[in-house]
């Protein structure tokens, strides 16, 4: 019989204590794995979403917030810049591309983006050579006038839309929730074009002409600035029916200096509006594609002097995200993860000690019978090498499973598909780290068994 078997069989004998401390491993290697892997491909996915455009150009505030917001439909504009802007940008000598982004409504909580329909025919190439092209068509065709839209494949699913059918938009945005603010009912898209599943946050956006965005909002401003006027022109006649006579001279006066004021207010509204909404001269965004990636370093700064605008470059907004949020609970998740390992060698240590003192008779009938004291303790190290590599395989599945579910969840959340199954030098550095520990715990028991006394073990009943 060999030492293989003896171990195995020895193992099966206790199942109780070696289920539990296989578990005990399993555990801190799902934990570790699904930590690993998942961190490493949200990493990758967000990446290659940042090499989609060198620049994103929005208004001042946070760069992070702009990116967000512009290329992954995840948070709240910084605010709107002149659509003039955007001319003007895309006329400079480095841009090969740019693309306005107008946001602002929602359908059913996912976003309504207004934008030229030239972005639904960009590609990139990410870093490591792959073509990305998350804008084919699947059903209908691109949008060709206002009111038109092409629908992500999460929102078409989600929404149960299809080619021929109309929504509405709502004003307002909370992410997965329907929006709670004006709703257009009187300004319905048409849905004409569904887009093919591409694991991005396209497939959780509704796509539209750049126009229908300042059509909606155009109308729905203009209701609000009649119903405003009404309210001016009421309390403007009230307030002359209770002037005195007496104070004529000094309200034609005060007239008279608020002549220039309001002109020079109306010359104002008609370059940029003041009320910060998607009018037919504002964007909330632009995406940019240059000739060259290191054309970002002298274009950002420029940007930001000669626009009333901010630049971001996605990848390093993104990089920084990682270092200090996302780094720091990987950070945190890993320690915990390899105190479960110490824990877990603890339990391989513990079980197998005990192991060696309930059948100290056994090891010194197997001495008697010829086995070596190297045998021994080759048959204890053995027994350490199958509990941590059982656990090591029942923690990957659990790791795996783990790691399949949550990336169901940021797929439906954020658009970003994650692969499971896939490996990364770190994580087989872990295994391998987790694997020395086990047989580490098992020296102190092989040491044990390797001084047992044979005529003490054997004269004991």
């Amino acid at each position: 019989m060999s030492l293989w078997h003896i171990a195995w069989s020895y193992l099966w004998n206790r199942k109780l204590t070696t289920v539990l401390t296989i578990l005990s491993v399993a555990l801190a290697v799902g934990m570790i794995s699904a930590v690993l892997t998942l961190r490493e491909e949200t990493k990758k996915r967000f990446e290659e979403e940042s090499q989609a455009f060198d620049l994103v150009v929005g208004a001042k505030g946070s760069p992070l917030q702009l990116v967000l917001s512009s290329v992954y439909f995840m948070d709240t504009p910084t605010g709107a810049i002149l659509y003039s802007d955007y001319e003007k940008l895309k006329a400079l000598p480095d841009v090969t591309a740019a693309f306005p982004i107008g946001l602002g409504d929602t359908v059913k909580g996912f976003r309504i983006v207004g934008t030229d329909k030239g972005l639904l025919s960009h590609r990139w190439i990410n870093a490591i050579g792959q073509e990305k092209a998350p804008f084919r068509i699947a059903e209908g065709r691109v949008f060709e006038k206002p009111m038109e839209a092409v629908l992500g494949s999460v929102v078409a699913r989600k929404t149960g839309l299809k080619v021929g059918d109309s929504f509405t938009g709502t004003h307002g945005f909370t992410e997965g929730v329907a929006g709670s603010g004006h709703d257009h009912s009187n300004q319905p898209y048409t849905v004409v074009g569904l887009l093919a599943p591409s694991g991005t946050p396209m497939d959780r956006a509704a796509f539209c002409d750049l126009r229908s965005v300042w059509e909606v909002h155009g109308h729905h401003d203009g209701e609000a600035e009649e119903e405003h006027h009404h309210d001016d022109e009421a309390e403007s006649d009230h307030d002359h029916a209770d002037r005195h006579d007496g104070e004529h001279d000094h309200a034609a006066e005060a007239t008279a200096g608020n002549e220039r004021p309001d002109e020079d207010h109306h010359d104002d509204g008609d370059e940029e509006p003041a009320d910060g909404t998607a009018r037919g001269d504002q964007v909330t965004a632009i995406l940019v594609q240059l000739n060259s990636p290191a054309a970002r370093f002298p274009m950002r700064p420029y940007i930001n002097k000669h626009f009333n605008a901010m630049a971001a470059v996605p990848t390093d907004e993104i990089q920084k995200l990682y270092n200090q949020l996302l780094g720091a609970a990987k950070t945190v998740l890993l320690t915990i993860g390899y105190l479960v390992v110490a824990i877990s060698a603890l339990s391989i240590l513990i079980g197998l000690y005990l192991s060696i003192l309930q059948r100290r008779r056994d090891l010194a009938i197997m001495r008697a019978l010829g086995a070596s004291a190297y045998e021994i303790v080759g048959a204890v190290l053995i027994e350490a090498f199958w509990v941590t590599l059982l656990g090591i395989g029942s923690g990957w599945i659990l790791g795996r499973g783990l790691t399949f579910a949550l990336g169901q969840y940021m797929t439906e959340r954020f658009g970003m598909t994650i692969n499971a199954f896939s490996y990364n030098a770190e994580e087989i550095g872990a295994f391998a780290t987790i694997a020395l520990v086990g047989l580490i715990a098992g020296i102190v028991p092989a040491w044990q068994a390797y001084r047992t006394d044979i005529a003490r073990d054997l004269a004991e009943n």
